[in-house]
């Protein structure tokens, strides 16, 4: 029977609403905020805030709403706070990662545990995060205890215009992983760089295409690029909604609006990345974790997009690509 891993159980896919295919509520410390202190998301309550005004928005295209939380393995990870946010919020559903960020998040990697260990022993410890339960110590170790709650997604990470060795060995032990448990990959490119390359590596370990989702795509605005990558039978994942200093809110629409011409429009995913505090409604943004039902959904209907295709970008691609493979 088809089913999608949230974090307090496997659920009817058909359930998740409305999904967030990328985004944070909870992130307790790592390498991420030493280097930039805003990524600190610790505080339960404020993630409450604003998964609340997530499912509030949510409401006009669905029942509730998913968010898929991408913080991945040794990245400040916290399963019982994301679980107390999930119980707390009437009408959300969350998605829990596993997997790895890019290198630089890890700040000095000789040392670190993946470097030390075989490819096959890391996947084993996503296995484990996805089958058993997420680490309550978040792979941080040396002491392992499983939570009740499991992963249902794999990270992937890559760095600006190169995947570092590190990177390549985090992506074979996933793709690993993905493989055994059916489990879908979805990826953080740098600025949009590497995102064919992560598909044709991914694909080449075995990863069945369909179980793939490249994002932070919209950050390379170039639409024949971006068909290159969907012509491997991969989704991609756009998401970096009103992140003005990088590109106006018109590329992600132009995006949208081409790639469904194209015929992809079964294949992409949205998510808002809102993964600092600067960019929550609940720290005294203007925008937040509701962004694409709140304001994309609406505006894309102004625009003259289909219903049908903003269905599909908010609800159906993102149940659909979140759905395991095979029973894990």
């Amino acid at each position: 029977m088809p089913f999608a891993r949230t974090i307090l159980g496997d659920v009817e896919p058909s359930s998740l609403g409305v999904v967030n295919a990328h985004d944070h509520l909870i992130r307790t410390g790592a390498g991420e905020v030493y280097l930039e202190p805003e990524h600190l998301l610790a505080d339960v309550d404020k993630a409450v805030e604003e998964a609340t005004s997530f499912v509030e928005a949510s409401r006009r295209w669905a029942e509730g709403g998913t968010v898929v939380d991408m913080c991945p393995a040794n990245c400040g990870r916290d399963a019982e706070k994301l679980a107390e946010v999930n119980r707390r919020v009437p009408g959300l559903q969350v998605i829990a990662a596993t997997g790895f960020h890019r290198q630089r998040v890890y700040l000095e990697t000789r040392s670190h545990w993946v470097s030390r260990y075989s490819v096959e022993r890391i996947a084993e410890l996503l296995v484990a995060d996805i089958r058993e339960g997420i680490d309550r110590h978040d792979y941080s170790g040396p002491i392992v205890e499983r939570t009740e709650h499991k992963a249902g997604v794999i990270k992937v990470a890559t760095s600006y215009g190169v995947i570092t060795p590190f990177e390549r060995k985090c992506m074979e032990a996933a793709a690993l992983a993905a493989i055994e448990t059916g489990c879908p990959i979805n990826t953080h490119t740098t600025y949009g760089t590497c995102g064919l390359e992560q598909a044709q590596e991914l694909i080449k370990l075995g990863v069945e295409p369909s179980q793939i989702a490249i994002g932070h795509i919209q950050r390379n605005a170039d639409v024949y690029y971006l068909s290159q990558i969907l012509e491997t039978g991969v989704y991609l994942e756009i998401d970096g909604t009103y992140r003005i200093k990088y590109q106006p809110d018109s590329n992600r629409i132009m995006e949208l609006r081409e790639l469904g011409a194209r015929g992809y429009g079964q294949r992409i995913l949205l998510g808002t990345d809102s993964g600092k505090s600067s960019y929550q409604k609940a720290y005294g943004s203007v925008t937040g974790v509701d962004y694409n039902p709140a304001v994309d959904g609406p505006r894309m209907l102004a625009e003259g997009f289909e219903r049908s295709y903003v269905d599909d970008l908010l609800i159906n691609n993102g149940q659909r690509f979140f759905t395991f493979r095979r029973e894990a």
